[in-house]
């Protein structure tokens, strides 16, 4: 069965066999062929020791997320133990920043992980198209998973082998920065109303200067990230793109895509209802915490994980997607955390059945009800009452990923050649000294942006 197939049978046997039982299918088939931004800071974890596994079992080495995030997969490694005794799990918990560089260094001296977490587009793209990872397609197909249990766009996330193979097993989904959310009581209390999915741009430029008016000196109505990841988002908005569908070409100097840069320009500039570089007080979700901004954009995940437990009760969040009134859509970014199993591994079998109980719907469940993370990447994990009723802002990002193909959702913001970090940096830097006033935002200017951009593009892959 491909991805192209029906993808419906799985789900019923992964809830109804357990991963135990998935992993005794497994024992008996052949091994396949295997194929030749900052990031989120979140509490660290206390250290787990790892365990050498008893005489006689087997050690499956698991390179984790070592942070309060990575504790789903933690917790995941003891279930699977449970149901495969025959199996050891030694987690080896990594800091973002080592899984960014150390990872390339196992790899090269052929001693990484069976299992290792991977961000897409932030980590897997690189090692991805060096044929690193394994090819998990055909292990699936072979199990007769059905594909459609996830989102779609989440394995396109994650399709970066040499040919486009499906590397990784996609875990917790975000779509980008474009989920809106807002002080509840604050805009309550000011009584101009709220944010609306179907409120045009002019309709909410003019109610965030309403709101300005009633803000604290050093308070600002909104707040929009200046990364080429959030501007990426925006411009997709207004129907241009700063990468383009096959990752080969940059519409920075396309006049949708200045339309949108134009518009975020002049909140900070004309309107000056989002803070400019001198006026951020350390960040985005300290300021909102501390009442100095009304209304945020990010993903769910950024917004929701941590806010009860910060906010002490001061205030409620309420949320909706990007308001995209006037014939406007909602640009996506999709981004997953991910599970990629090595192509060298000696349990590539068992590694692969810890990476399927990894990505499952009970997982995304449990990530979503016990961690307010993201419910996964599988469409019934997102559509569970718990979730919804737990997490009350996965409800419309739930309702506007339903109605999303692989066709109508943007593609990774990342250049097909995987200078992601190169562009990135370019475009982070040069934005800005435009925004903020450093550089002039002219003609001159955006053709420059726009040749040094393309040329990063067109460079080989490193």
């Amino acid at each position: 069965m491909s991805l192209a197939a029906s993808r419906r049978m799985f789900l019923k046997q992964t809830v109804l066999l357990g991963a135990g039982t998935l992993l005794a299918s497994l024992a008996g088939g052949c091994a396949p062929k295997t194929t030749a931004p900052a990031a989120p800071v979140a509490e660290a974890p206390k250290k787990e020791e790892p365990k050498a596994a008893p005489k006689g079992q087997l050690e499956l080495r698991f390179m984790d997320r070592g942070d309060a995030i990575g504790e789903a997969s933690r917790h995941f490694s003891r279930v699977f133990e449970e149901e495969n005794p025959n199996i050891t799990v030694k987690n080896e918990s990594t800091g973002w920043g080592d899984l960014t560089t150390k990872v390339a260094t196992m790899v090269a001296g052929d001693t990484m992980a069976d299992v290792a977490f991977q961000h897409s587009p932030l980590m897997l793209p690189e090692l991805g198209a060096k044929g690193v990872w394994l090819n998990l397609e055909p292990l699936g197909d072979r199990d007769g998973i059905d594909w459609d249990i996830y989102y779609p766009f989440a394995l396109d996330a994650v399709s970066l082998g040499p040919n486009g193979e499906l590397v990784a097993g996609p875990e917790s989904l975000h779509m980008g920065q474009n989920v809106c959310g807002w002080n509840k009581e604050m805009l309550e209390g000011m009584g101009f109303g709220t944010p609306r999915e179907d409120m045009t741009l002019p309709e909410f430029v003019e109610l965030c200067v309403k709101i300005q008016g009633e803000m604290p000196e050093t308070g600002f109505a909104t707040h929009m990230g200046n990364s080429l990841w959030d501007m990426e988002a925006l411009s997709r908005t207004f129907g241009g793109y700063l990468t383009s569908r096959d990752r080969t070409q940059c519409g920075f100097s396309l006049d949708k895509t200045q339309d949108a840069l134009r518009w975020h320009y002049d909140m900070v500039n004309t309107h000056k209802v989002i803070p400019g570089r001198d006026q951020i007080l350390e960040n985005q979700r300290s300021m909102f915490y501390g009442e100095m901004l009304a209304i945020v954009f990010n993903s769910p995940n950024n917004m929701w994980v941590g806010f009860e437990e910060s906010v002490a009760g001061k205030f409620s969040l309420d949320s909706c997607q990007m308001p995209h009134g006037g014939g406007l859509s909602i640009g996506t970014t999709p981004s997953v955390n991910a599970y990629v199993v090595w192509a060298k591994s000696k349990l590539a079998d068992e590694a692969w059945a810890l990476v399927r109980m990894l990505t499952s719907a009970d997982a995304g469940v449990w990530m979503a009800t016990n961690q307010n993370i993201g419910a996964g990447s599988t469409v019934e994990a997102w559509n569970d009452p718990k979730v919804w009723e737990v997490n009350p802002i996965h409800e419309h990002c739930a309702k506007h990923w339903n109605t999303l193909t692989s066709e109508t959702a943007g593609v990774i913001p990342a250049p097909l050649n995987t200078r992601r970090a190169e562009m990135h940096d370019y475009f982070n830097n040069e934005w800005a000294a435009i925004l903020f006033g450093d550089n002039p935002y002219d003609q001159a200017n955006v053709d420059r942006l726009q040749n040094e951009l393309q040329e990063i593009m067109d460079k080989p892959l490193p």
